[in-house]
């Protein structure tokens, strides 16, 4: 394995749980595409507005930060289309691909 990454790491745990039922989908959902886009550029904006620079770091903080949120609110994703919650997870597992963070 790589040096920096780790099975063990918050974004590869749900990057690779979220792979079996994510964006795989995005052909038959209509717009998924874009709704997950605009969720990845609001997480860029949000570390950078925050000054931290984009990193496997920031973004598994980032991670940790919005999961506590949820759990503050009880969200729990039993929806069959979505929702808000869901499409951020997706933008992050995303980001966390794009950037090289996970595999």
């Amino acid at each position: 394995m790589r040096s920096g990454f780790s099975a063990r790491c918050p974004l590869a745990q749900l990057t690779h749980a979220f792979d079996s039922v994510g964006l795989r989908e995005e052909p038959s959902v209509p717009g998924l595409l874009a709704q997950v886009d605009q969720h990845v550029a609001a997480v860029r904006d949000a570390l950078a507005d925050s000054g931290v620079p984009l990193s496997r770091r920031s973004l598994a903080q980032y991670l940790r930060g919005f999961l506590d949120g949820c759990r503050e609110r009880g969200w729990h994703s039993t929806e069959v289309d979505y929702d808000w919650e869901t499409l951020r997870l997706l933008a992050i597992c995303r980001l966390a691909r794009e950037e090289g963070f996970v595999r």
